[in-house]
């Protein structure tokens, strides 16, 4: 609007009130050339002379423009605009006493005028007295600069009170009064961000880039709401435009690398926390950041993910020597900032490591509960039900809320058991809104993860149960406190956690191999069979768009649902191998995460490249779908390929409910053997590899024979009932627990 209005002026002829206007309203270079104009022909032009002396006020000569207003004033003791001009030049000069009387004084002339009332409310603000100002801005309407200015600044006083939708509504006026404020726009996306309606903010954040793009705090903040969001790559473009103004900024640093470590490029993320850790050498969160860096998100080559792997459990050691000679209060923050998720692709028995990690996690977070008088853990009752804690930041994911959160609400006996849910997480799903009227108490909205430590620790819980420990920053912190006698983890994330606080891992007979208690430093227990009451998602499947993808009616569709990081490249000869063999075919691998899936897709064209095998003729990387279109998905594909060493358990149950064929991989550990337990408990072992050359022969086999894909088909179909809704899984956990807690 300010824009087309200024626009108007330019074009009309020009009056003597102009240059003031245009001063008021902000528009300091176009008043600047008008008034010099006017006074160019004519040197007693008020208007003109008025802009001038607010102008010098601006550059410092206040003297000077008080001599201009005090000359309009002999002519007109009721200039009020001279008066406002005399008490500018007293406030910038630090003079209260006569910039206030100049004010009152032009005030008495004209009690309306939004220029004045902003001047005096500013004044007020100075000297402390916020609500005088309020009353000063209520009165005043209109558009101008300084009326913005006096909006702003009374916003940033109520918000130190933590007034916070009070503050918001002064930001709403400031931009009435100038919608060109920048800074307004910015302040008004903080306040927005801190009531969580981070749509908005990004809108302000982004309006105040487009009116003054070196605003380095709208960057800065306008970043964090993309890391909330997962664009890690438009993360990272605000924050290095942030850091050309402040390089010297070591928090800026280290949310570039937590950036690009969301973007998969480690080595950059290394760079950017090392930065940070030289610019402050007690900054933990960044120490801790660069060892996890260590490991690639997605190695280029196998000596790149042995080489990560080595120097993480090197620097790991490094950090944890460096953390128990430090006395901060407050390195209990770096516990989670990054997490080593990459050690899940690595097909070795990392307990050993993994323990260092989770012991430095316990030591930290001891600190935090000392400070925060965590009491003990309640002591055994008798005669009463057992209070049942779960503690999830996932509850809307599928393996979570199918598998396992869902099998044990329904299922545990609530005459011996009463169950507690605690979702750390800012958004209410489905998961949670069933599970609400099946427990005893369901805690959600839950952002601040030490206030759902204090409602756990509140609840006096016998048990508690962690299933995705590793996964999130909030409950790798919850789970590293003691906050019931008897503190469990479950396999949402599929590795040991190493914590010394969790006493067992809940697994499942399925999916362990023989002696896989040295996999864990937890106590392992093994429920039977799959170890949960799984329920089939009933999802009507929707066609997905093959035809979009460039997938022809005659190809044959090989699904590789993985997560890029999943896909080692010791496998890649495989995926090369499976495409050679299969023609005409189309291998889909899922982009969930566009920096790991470019990296992925990368490294596979180079194998196919080196193999001489066209990539672009038999790879197709697909974006994320919703859940009827992936059940579409799986019911048009061939054969569903099994991420070798790091398996995906409800993709695996979503191909048996769809009947779609599966070669499985007979992984070392739990998390590669989730499709191979699967199909050993349809009786389908015939396609279960252990080797490469195994894996690619069946899957040919399944590709070359239709009637063989359609027995396989129908034979899933047949027995996969027996997976579903397994009581006898949950009732074991049932009176595990009770013998955990007895």
């Amino acid at each position: 609007m300010l824009d087309k209005l200024v626009s108007y002026w330019r074009s009309r002829s020009i009056t003597a009130e102009e240059p003031l206007a245009l001063y008021h309203a902000g528009e300091i270079e176009q008043a600047e050339r008008v008034a010099s104009d006017r006074l160019a022909r004519a040197a007693s032009d008020r208007g003109a002379l008025l802009t001038r002396a607010f102008l010098l006020t601006d550059r410092g000569r206040g003297k000077d423009a008080i001599a201009i207003a005090q000359q309009l004033l002999a002519g007109n003791a009721r200039d009020a605009q001279a008066w406002l001009a005399i008490g500018r030049a007293h406030v910038v000069a630090g003079r209260r006493k006569p910039a206030g009387e100049a004010l009152e004084a032009a005030l008495q002339r004209d009690a309306g005028d939004p220029a004045i009332l902003a001047e005096a409310a500013l004044l007020a603000l100075a000297e402390g007295r916020q609500d005088m100002a309020a009353q000063h801005l209520s009165r005043a309407r209109g558009k101008a600069r300084r009326l913005a200015l006096a909006h702003r600044e009374l916003a940033g006083f109520l918000l130190q009170r933590g007034q916070v939708a009070a503050s918001e509504r002064q930001l709403q006026q400031a931009l009435a009064a100038h919608p060109g404020d920048a800074i307004a726009h910015a302040n008004l996306g903080a306040v927005r961000k801190d009531l969580g309606r981070s749509d908005e903010a990004v809108q302000s954040f982004e309006r105040a880039l487009v009116l003054q793009p070196q605003l380095s705090e709208a960057a800065f903040n306008l970043a964090m709401l993309r890391i909330d969001r997962r664009e890690w790559g438009a993360a990272a473009a605000l924050l290095r435009d942030y850091l050309a103004q402040h390089p010297r900024d070591a928090e800026a640093h280290y949310w570039l690398g937590q950036a690009l470590m969301g973007d998969a490029d480690a080595a950059g993320a290394r760079a950017a926390y090392e930065a940070a850790v030289r610019i402050d050498s007690q900054h933990v969160r960044a120490r801790w950041g660069a060892v996890v860096a260590q490991l690639p998100a997605v190695a280029a080559s196998e000596h790149e993910q042995a080489q990560g792997l080595q120097a993480f459990e090197r620097d790991l050691d490094r950090l944890c020597n460096w953390c128990r000679t430090q006395t901060r209060a407050d390195a209990w923050q770096a516990v989670g900032a990054q997490q080593p998720l990459q050690l899940a692709a690595i097909e070795e028995n990392h307990a050993a490591v993994l323990r260092r990690y989770g012991a430095l996690c316990a030591e930290l977070m001891a600190t935090w509960a000392k400070r925060a008088k965590v009491p003990p853990p309640a002591a055994a009752r008798t005669g009463e039900r057992l209070r049942v804690g779960i503690v999830s930041a996932h509850g809307s994911g599928p393996s979570l809320a199918h598998a396992l959160l869902r099998g044990w609400v329904r299922h545990l006996d609530r005459e011996r058991f009463e169950l507690h849910l605690f979702h750390v997480g800012s958004i209410a799903n489905d998961a949670m809104r069933w599970a609400q009227g099946h427990v005893a108490s369901l805690q959600q909205g839950l952002r601040d993860w030490s206030a759902c430590a204090k409602a756990v620790s509140d609840a006096r819980l016998d048990v508690v149960i962690y299933p995705e420990v590793g996964r999130d920053a909030s409950t790798l912190r919850l789970a590293s406190l003691r906050l019931a006698r008897v503190q469990l983890a479950g396999w949402g994330h599929p590795l040991t956690t190493g914590l010394p606080t969790i006493d067992g891992y809940l697994s499942a007979q399925a999916f362990e191999p023989v002696a896989a208690a040295e996999h864990y430093s937890e106590t392992l227990h093994a429920l039977p069979g799959l170890g949960c009451a799984y329920r089939p998602h009933g999802t009507r499947a929707e066609a997905p768009p093959l035809a979009t993808w460039g997938i022809a009616p005659g190809d044959r569709l090989l699904v590789a649902p993985g997560l890029a990081f999943q896909y080692g490249p010791s496998e890649d000869a495989l995926w090369v191998e499976i495409a050679r063999r299969c023609a005409p075919c189309k291998l889909l691998f899922l982009r969930r995460e566009d920096g790991l899936a470019a990296r992925l897709e990368q490294r596979l064209r180079a194998a196919f490249a080196a193999a001489q095998v066209e990539f672009d003729a038999h790879v197709r990387f697909v974006p994320r779908l919703s859940q009827a279109a992936f059940s579409g998905l799986l019911q048009r594909t061939d054969v569903i390929l099994d991420t070798v060493g790091c398996s995906g358990f409800d993709i695996a149950m979503q191909a048996v409910e769809c009947g779609t064929p599966v070669v499985a991989w007979e992984g070392r550990f739990l998390r590669g053997r989730f499709a191979s337990g699967i199909l050993r408990s349809l009786q389908l072992d015939e396609w279960i590899a252990d080797s490469h050359a195994a894996y690619a022969d069946r899957v040919v086999r399944l590709c070359e024979d239709a009637a063989l894909r359609e027995r396989v088909r129908q034979q899933i179909v047949a027995r996969r009932g027996a997976l579903y809704d397994d009581v006898a899984s949950v009732q074991a956990l049932g009176a595990l627990l009770l013998q955990l807690a007895g």
